[in-house]
Parts: structure tokens; sequence; C-alpha cells
């Protein structure tokens, strides 16, 4: 269980990571196995932001591979290219490397790609690209892809028999996706903990000043009912915060932003039964990138891809948006007919973009530094999949600034998410039952979102946790607030 924050007043480490995402956990993962005293702070629960609301999909790395200019450019821009193709292949790299380290977090699904007349890249070039992908960059974990005609591709798949318009070849290749990505920052959290960094949920942080070589960081107490403070002192800070590292006070905002959010919307709906676990990739209308992705009887439809400069706080779901993802699923799928009835819900994530080098993109990951300000590193457009990448790139600039460290002994720290509830809600920074039920168990997965057994956990957590009966009425409360705010109901 979290101690208060007024414990941390006067302390001094080596390094602090701000965000307690896919991205800062891996940080401090990496820093704490380095060697390094380490704090991992965070303005609310572990994997609480972005690393929730993301798409939940290891991609292959062909699709960076496309380039974003005009195919007949191609031999006048090698370089370019050059540095697409070692993107992919890093991408494929940290594929095969948490399918290595945690193949229990994730689950294999069949997956499609139709090939049209009009496609806006040659068909042989997207083959070129799978198989190349596959064969040089692949370690072992194979894409499997095929590519089969209709008739043959709709004998093995209903989901495929029900395109719509002339398709003229189907891709069929396997890929991963995350059985519980929440779960993941959490397994990497205590990971980092079990290698001697110290972790504190609930911890805003309200300032950074420079204070000679170093830093001081004030933090103050989120927690229900708590209202402390601590200022500490590091040699340097590793700004992990996702889409909103320009809003860390302090954070090193530079004259322009180092990121731009990128709003991606899905959808919740259930499909034919015999489209269970498969998936689809495909374009929209607008040429954007657009998914049917399996998820236990259901699946997720969209995403949209919108650029957005407000508080990601404060970014939620359209009735437009939803809208327009129906109405591409039903050009895709025309017999379905989908409305706004047939949604579950939907949510949204607002992904980092960097705005380094002049230009916005999606990648790569990068960890930067101001040289005006030697020991504050930012990360820029990362997510989930390429998460242990970045925590490397940050732990080697701090190795760099403070040398090297004796390690401590390595190795992964695997929860099953279904131990002793209450022994979680005491070792596992459990503050708020959201926390307990969304990122700790497996029923906040569920078709409910873990409102069917709210009650009963809440009770276990209040015994475990000490609440008294007017805080255990509080946490649910506060439980059913943020699940209808981050999955929203999508009104008929």
């Amino acid at each position: 269980m979290n101690c208060r924050i007024s414990s941390l007043d006067g302390v001094t480490y080596e390094a602090v990571v701000i965000g307690a995402g896919a991205v800062g956990c891996a940080a401090a993962r990496e820093l704490a196995g380095r060697g390094f005293k380490t704090l991992l702070v965070d303005r609310g629960d572990i994997g609480a932001g972005t690393s929730s609301r993301s798409s939940r999909m290891l991609y292959s790395g062909v699709g960076y591979l496309a380039p974003p200019f005009p195919l007949w450019q191609l031999p006048f821009r090698p370089v370019t290219m050059l540095r697409r193709f070692l993107y992919s292949r890093n991408i494929m790299h940290c594929r095969a490397e948490l399918f290595r380290d945690m193949p229990d977090r994730l689950t294999k699904h069949r997956f499609h790609y139709p090939f049209r007349k009009g496609d806006r890249y040659p068909h042989w070039l997207v083959e070129f690209g799978f198989r190349m992908m596959e064969t040089l960059c692949s370690r072992k974990v194979p894409l499997a892809f095929r590519r089969l005609s209709p008739a043959a591709a709709a004998k093995e798949s209903d989901m495929v028999a029900s395109l719509g318009g002339p398709v003229s070849s189907v891709g069929v290749f396997e890929e991963y996706m995350y059985a519980w990505p929440e779960r993941i920052c959490v397994d990497t959290a205590l990971d980092a903990e079990r290698r001697g960094a110290t972790i504190r949920t609930y911890a805003k942080v309200s300032s950074i000043q420079q204070r000679g070589d170093g830093w001081e960081i004030t933090l103050e107490d989120q927690a229900p009912g708590a209202s402390g403070q601590a200022r500490i002192t590091t040699k340097s800070i590793v700004n992990a915060a996702g889409p909103w590292v320009d809003r860390v006070p302090g954070g090193g905002k530079a004259e322009k932003k180092r990121v731009l959010g990128r709003k991606g919307v899905n959808v919740m709906v259930r499909l034919p039964d015999t489209w269970r676990g498969q998936g689809l990739e495909a374009f929209s209308s607008k040429g954007e990138t657009f998914y049917v992705f399996p998820w236990g009887d259901y699946h997720f439809v969209g995403p949209t891809e919108l650029v957005v400069e407000e508080d990601p706080d404060n970014v939620g779901v359209l009735d437009t948006e939803v809208d327009y993802i129906l109405g591409e699923a039903n050009l895709l799928f025309p017999e379905l007919a989908l409305t706004r009835g047939n949604v579950l819900h939907a949510w949204c994530g607002v992904r980092p973009m960097s705005t380094t080098d002049g230009e916005t993109v999606s990648l790569p990951v990068r960890a930067i530094q101001d040289p005006r300000k030697p020991g504050l590193i930012t990360i820029t457009g990362s997510y989930i999949m390429m998460h242990r990448h970045a925590g490397r790139l940050a732990a080697r600039l701090v190795e760099k600034r403070l040398g090297r460290r004796k390690a401590p002994p390595k190795g992964m720290l695997r929860a099953d998410g279904e131990s002793d509830i209450r022994e979680i809600v005491l070792k596992e920074h459990v503050v708020r039952l959201v926390d307990l039920i969304r990122r700790r168990l497996a029923v906040g997965l569920d078709p409910s979102l873990g409102r069917d057994q709210a009650e009963e956990l809440s009770h276990v957590a209040a015994a475990a946790a000490g609440w008294s009966e007017a805080r255990r009425q509080e946490e649910l409360r506060h439980f059913e607030e943020d699940t209808s705010r981050v999955y929203q109901r999508v009104s008929g």
C-alpha cells in the first residue's frame, strides 16, 4: 500500500521517472535494473492514462514502411526509406521481445488484409513488405503471411466471406494482441520495485526547478483524504508523461511543443459468433488505417485519426466519431448494418506524436535532452509495443550522465492477477477501488467492465485497506464515474 507523500520529503534520488504508463514503468525498471536509486511517480494509478486506452495490438513493422510521399519519388529518397526500414525492423524486434518475455500476456489471432482495386499502394509492394519483415526481422516470431484468392479466403473465414465490394485477393497473417495491457504496466512497475525502485502513485508533480547541477521536484499527494507534500532532489529526470509531457510544470517544455496528440476512438460491438477471434486491417474511405479487432466475444472497431491540441484529460468520444466508425464498418461489411444501438461502449486515447526534427510523426520513439537543462530527459512518440525500447533509451542517457552502477540481479516478476485479492490491495499500490478492478484484476475488461463484481470487491478492498463504510461507498461512486468517463455509453 502506498505510504504518504510526506515520507519522501528531503530524500535524494539518482533518477526520478514521471508517468507510470508503459514507458515510464519500463524506464523505472531499466534504471533500477542498472543500479540507480530510482523513484517512479504518477498523479494517478499505474497504467491509468494512454496505456489503458490503446488499440491493444502488436503491430508488425509493415505499416511503417509505407512512404509518406508518391511512389515515384522512392529512388530519390533512399535515406528516408532506410530510416523507415530500420524503424520497422526495431518494431519487429520489440514484437519478438514481448512474445519471448510475456507470452502469457498476449493472445494470437488470425488477421485479414483485403486487397482491392485502386488501393493506395500496389499489392505486390504490400506483400513484399510483409515477406521482407518476416524474413529479415521477425526473430522466429512469424507473421505467417499468405495471400489467397477471395474464394479460398472466404472458405477459411466467414468474416472475409462477408466483405462487400470487389476484393482481388486477401492477405492472411498471424498477429498478437495484449490480453491485458493495464496489467503489463503493473507487472513492469512491480518488477522495477523488486529491483529497488520506489513507487508513489497519486503523487502529482507541481513544480520542477533546477538546483545547481541537479533538480528539485515538488510532489503533492492526490490520494483521497490526503494533503501532504514533499520536496525531493535528483540528478536526472525522465519525463514519460506521454501526451502530457509538455504539461508537466517545469518539465522542460521548449518554445515549440515536443508532442502533439493524435486522438483515436474505438467502438465495441458484438459481431457474428463465427467471426470470434478473427481480425481485419484495411483502409477507410479517407485512406486512413481502419481495423476490426477481436476482444473475447466482441470486436472493437476504429480508429479515428484526429490531431488534438487540448488537454488529453478533456478529450472524449463524439457522436460524429462513432457514426463515422460505424459507417466505415458498414462499407466493409454491408450486411452488418450497424447502428448506435449495436454499440456496447466506446473509448478514446490520445497518442503522443513527436514534433522534433521539423515534422510531426508517430515514429520514431525518441529520448531527447535539452542541452540547457542537463539531466532532464523527455520520451516522445512512444506506445506500449516499444515500451522496453523507450525505457532503454532513457536509461542510457541517465547512465551517460551519471556513469554506470553495479546492477542488482535481474528477472521479470509476473503477477497472474489471480492472487489473493487482499494481498493485491496491500502489495500492489492499490489506492482506489478502480485501481483494483480495472488494472489489477481481469474483471475490469469483461463486458460489464467490472460493474457486476464492484460491490463484492469493494467489501474485500475495504477490509484489507481499512476503509470506513463512507469511504467504501465513495469508492463505488468514484468507480462508476470513472468507468462512465473512460468507457462511454452511446445514445441510440
